[in-house]
């Protein structure tokens, strides 16, 4: 290639994901579990990602490995356009110069393409094999998923505090949690780093699972997703929303007594939670504000209560300095219950889902 076209070649990327952190707690002495583990770690694979597998014996590390960044790929510069008043010729030659351009672009992009997925699927294999071969010497302790949650909590605020995972959306998967350890629900470490928790093939009962939820929540988890055998085809996609990099907020019972939209004084930290992050953290992201109720029936229905508690939470915010063109309120009714409607679940469906998009700008 000639010295001035290399001088005006354009380079292309495939578009960058966000920096994000997985954090795998796994039962390392069960095959199906890190068949899983695999699983997941190939259908999540993204640039930049960090992976961080923790046996579910005792914490200890397995592997932990960052993938590789996006592969870019020079081209020449398109064609130069023909003079303002191009004879016939000239015109035809140019239209040909563009769509032999258009194609060479064309196979770039589809070679990049080929090349990052090639290097991820590289990366994630590399990574679960070296789960599993690491020796593991296992604690004495009764297995404990609160301990490994802790665990993952250091990890990820080393992390953090090193600047690898700043800012980065986590989720922190559980993968292998046996009958016994369903049972009841973990005690949750002082802060869950604002994680989504995914919790795969539970077999507790569905109040065991409301009290995992809880649990999971309370501990500062901005989303628990708690799959069942029945819904455990679900973790590579609820992971990957984990990962995507939408900042999440979840403002539960505390808000909202049954049937009722008023904002109590028991919200404010959360609510002043949030407009830190849309003022500080985020101050040019737009949020959906998406109210929901539980399954009892209210006056006027459930879909105008839950876009009354979102509108609560919208007038809040906009009386507290966040410009109202930022936000969007929206009713969901009870549609999308996060922990069975029973006496126990009930409280944690009566709620507003907070959503910040730190890509979108208003």
């Amino acid at each position: 290639m000639p010295v001035a076209q290399l001088r005006a070649a354009h380079t292309l990327s495939v578009t960058a994901s966000r920096a994000s952190v997985l954090v795998i707690i796994v039962d390392e002495d069960s095959r199906a579990a890190l068949r899983a583990t695999g699983t997941l770690v190939t259908a999540s694979a993204r640039p930049r990602e960090q992976v961080i597998i923790l046996t579910s014996r005792g914490g200890a590390v397995l592997a932990s490995s960052r993938a590789p960044a996006s592969p870019t790929l020079q081209v020449p510069a398109p064609p130069a356009p023909p003079p303002s008043r191009p004879t016939s010729f000239q015109e035809a030659r140019y239209r040909q110069a563009v769509r032999q351009y258009q194609g060479l672009v064309r196979r770039a992009w589809a070679a990049l393409r080929r090349q990052q997925q090639q290097e991820l699927t590289t990366w994630a294999k590399s990574t679960v094999v070296k789960a599993e071969a690491s020796p593991v010497l296992h604690s004495a302790q009764t297995a404990s998923i609160g301990i490994d949650l802790g665990f993952a909590v250091s990890d990820l605020s080393s992390l953090r505090q090193a600047g690898v995972g700043y800012g980065a959306p986590a989720v922190i998967a559980i993968i292998g949690v046996d009958a016994a350890t369903a049972l009841s629900a973990p005690a949750s470490p002082a802060s869950l780093e604002s994680s989504t928790v995914v919790v795969d093939d539970f077999s507790g009962t569905t109040n065991e699972e409301a009290a995992w939820q809880a649990s999971l929540v309370q501990g500062g988890a901005a989303r628990a997703v708690i799959l069942t055998p029945a819904t455990d085809d679900q973790l590579a996609s609820v992971v990957e929303q984990g990962l995507d990099g939408s900042v999440t907020d979840t403002l539960t019972g505390v808000l909202f007594g049954l049937g009722r939209y008023q904002l109590q004084a028991a919200a404010l930290p959360q609510l002043r939670q949030l407009r830190r992050l849309l003022t500080v953290e985020y101050p040019y992201a737009t949020a959906s504000i998406n109210g929901y109720t539980d399954s009892l029936p209210a006056p006027g229905g459930n879909l105008l209560l839950s876009q009354r508690r979102a509108q609560a939470v919208e007038d809040w915010l906009v009386a507290h300095g966040v410009a109202v063109g930022r936000l969007e309120a929206f009713g969901y009714g009870d549609t999308d219950p996060v922990a069975p409607n029973t006496s126990k679940g009930q409280p944690f469906n009566r709620r507003v889902v907070v959503v910040i998009d730190p890509s979108v700008s208003a």
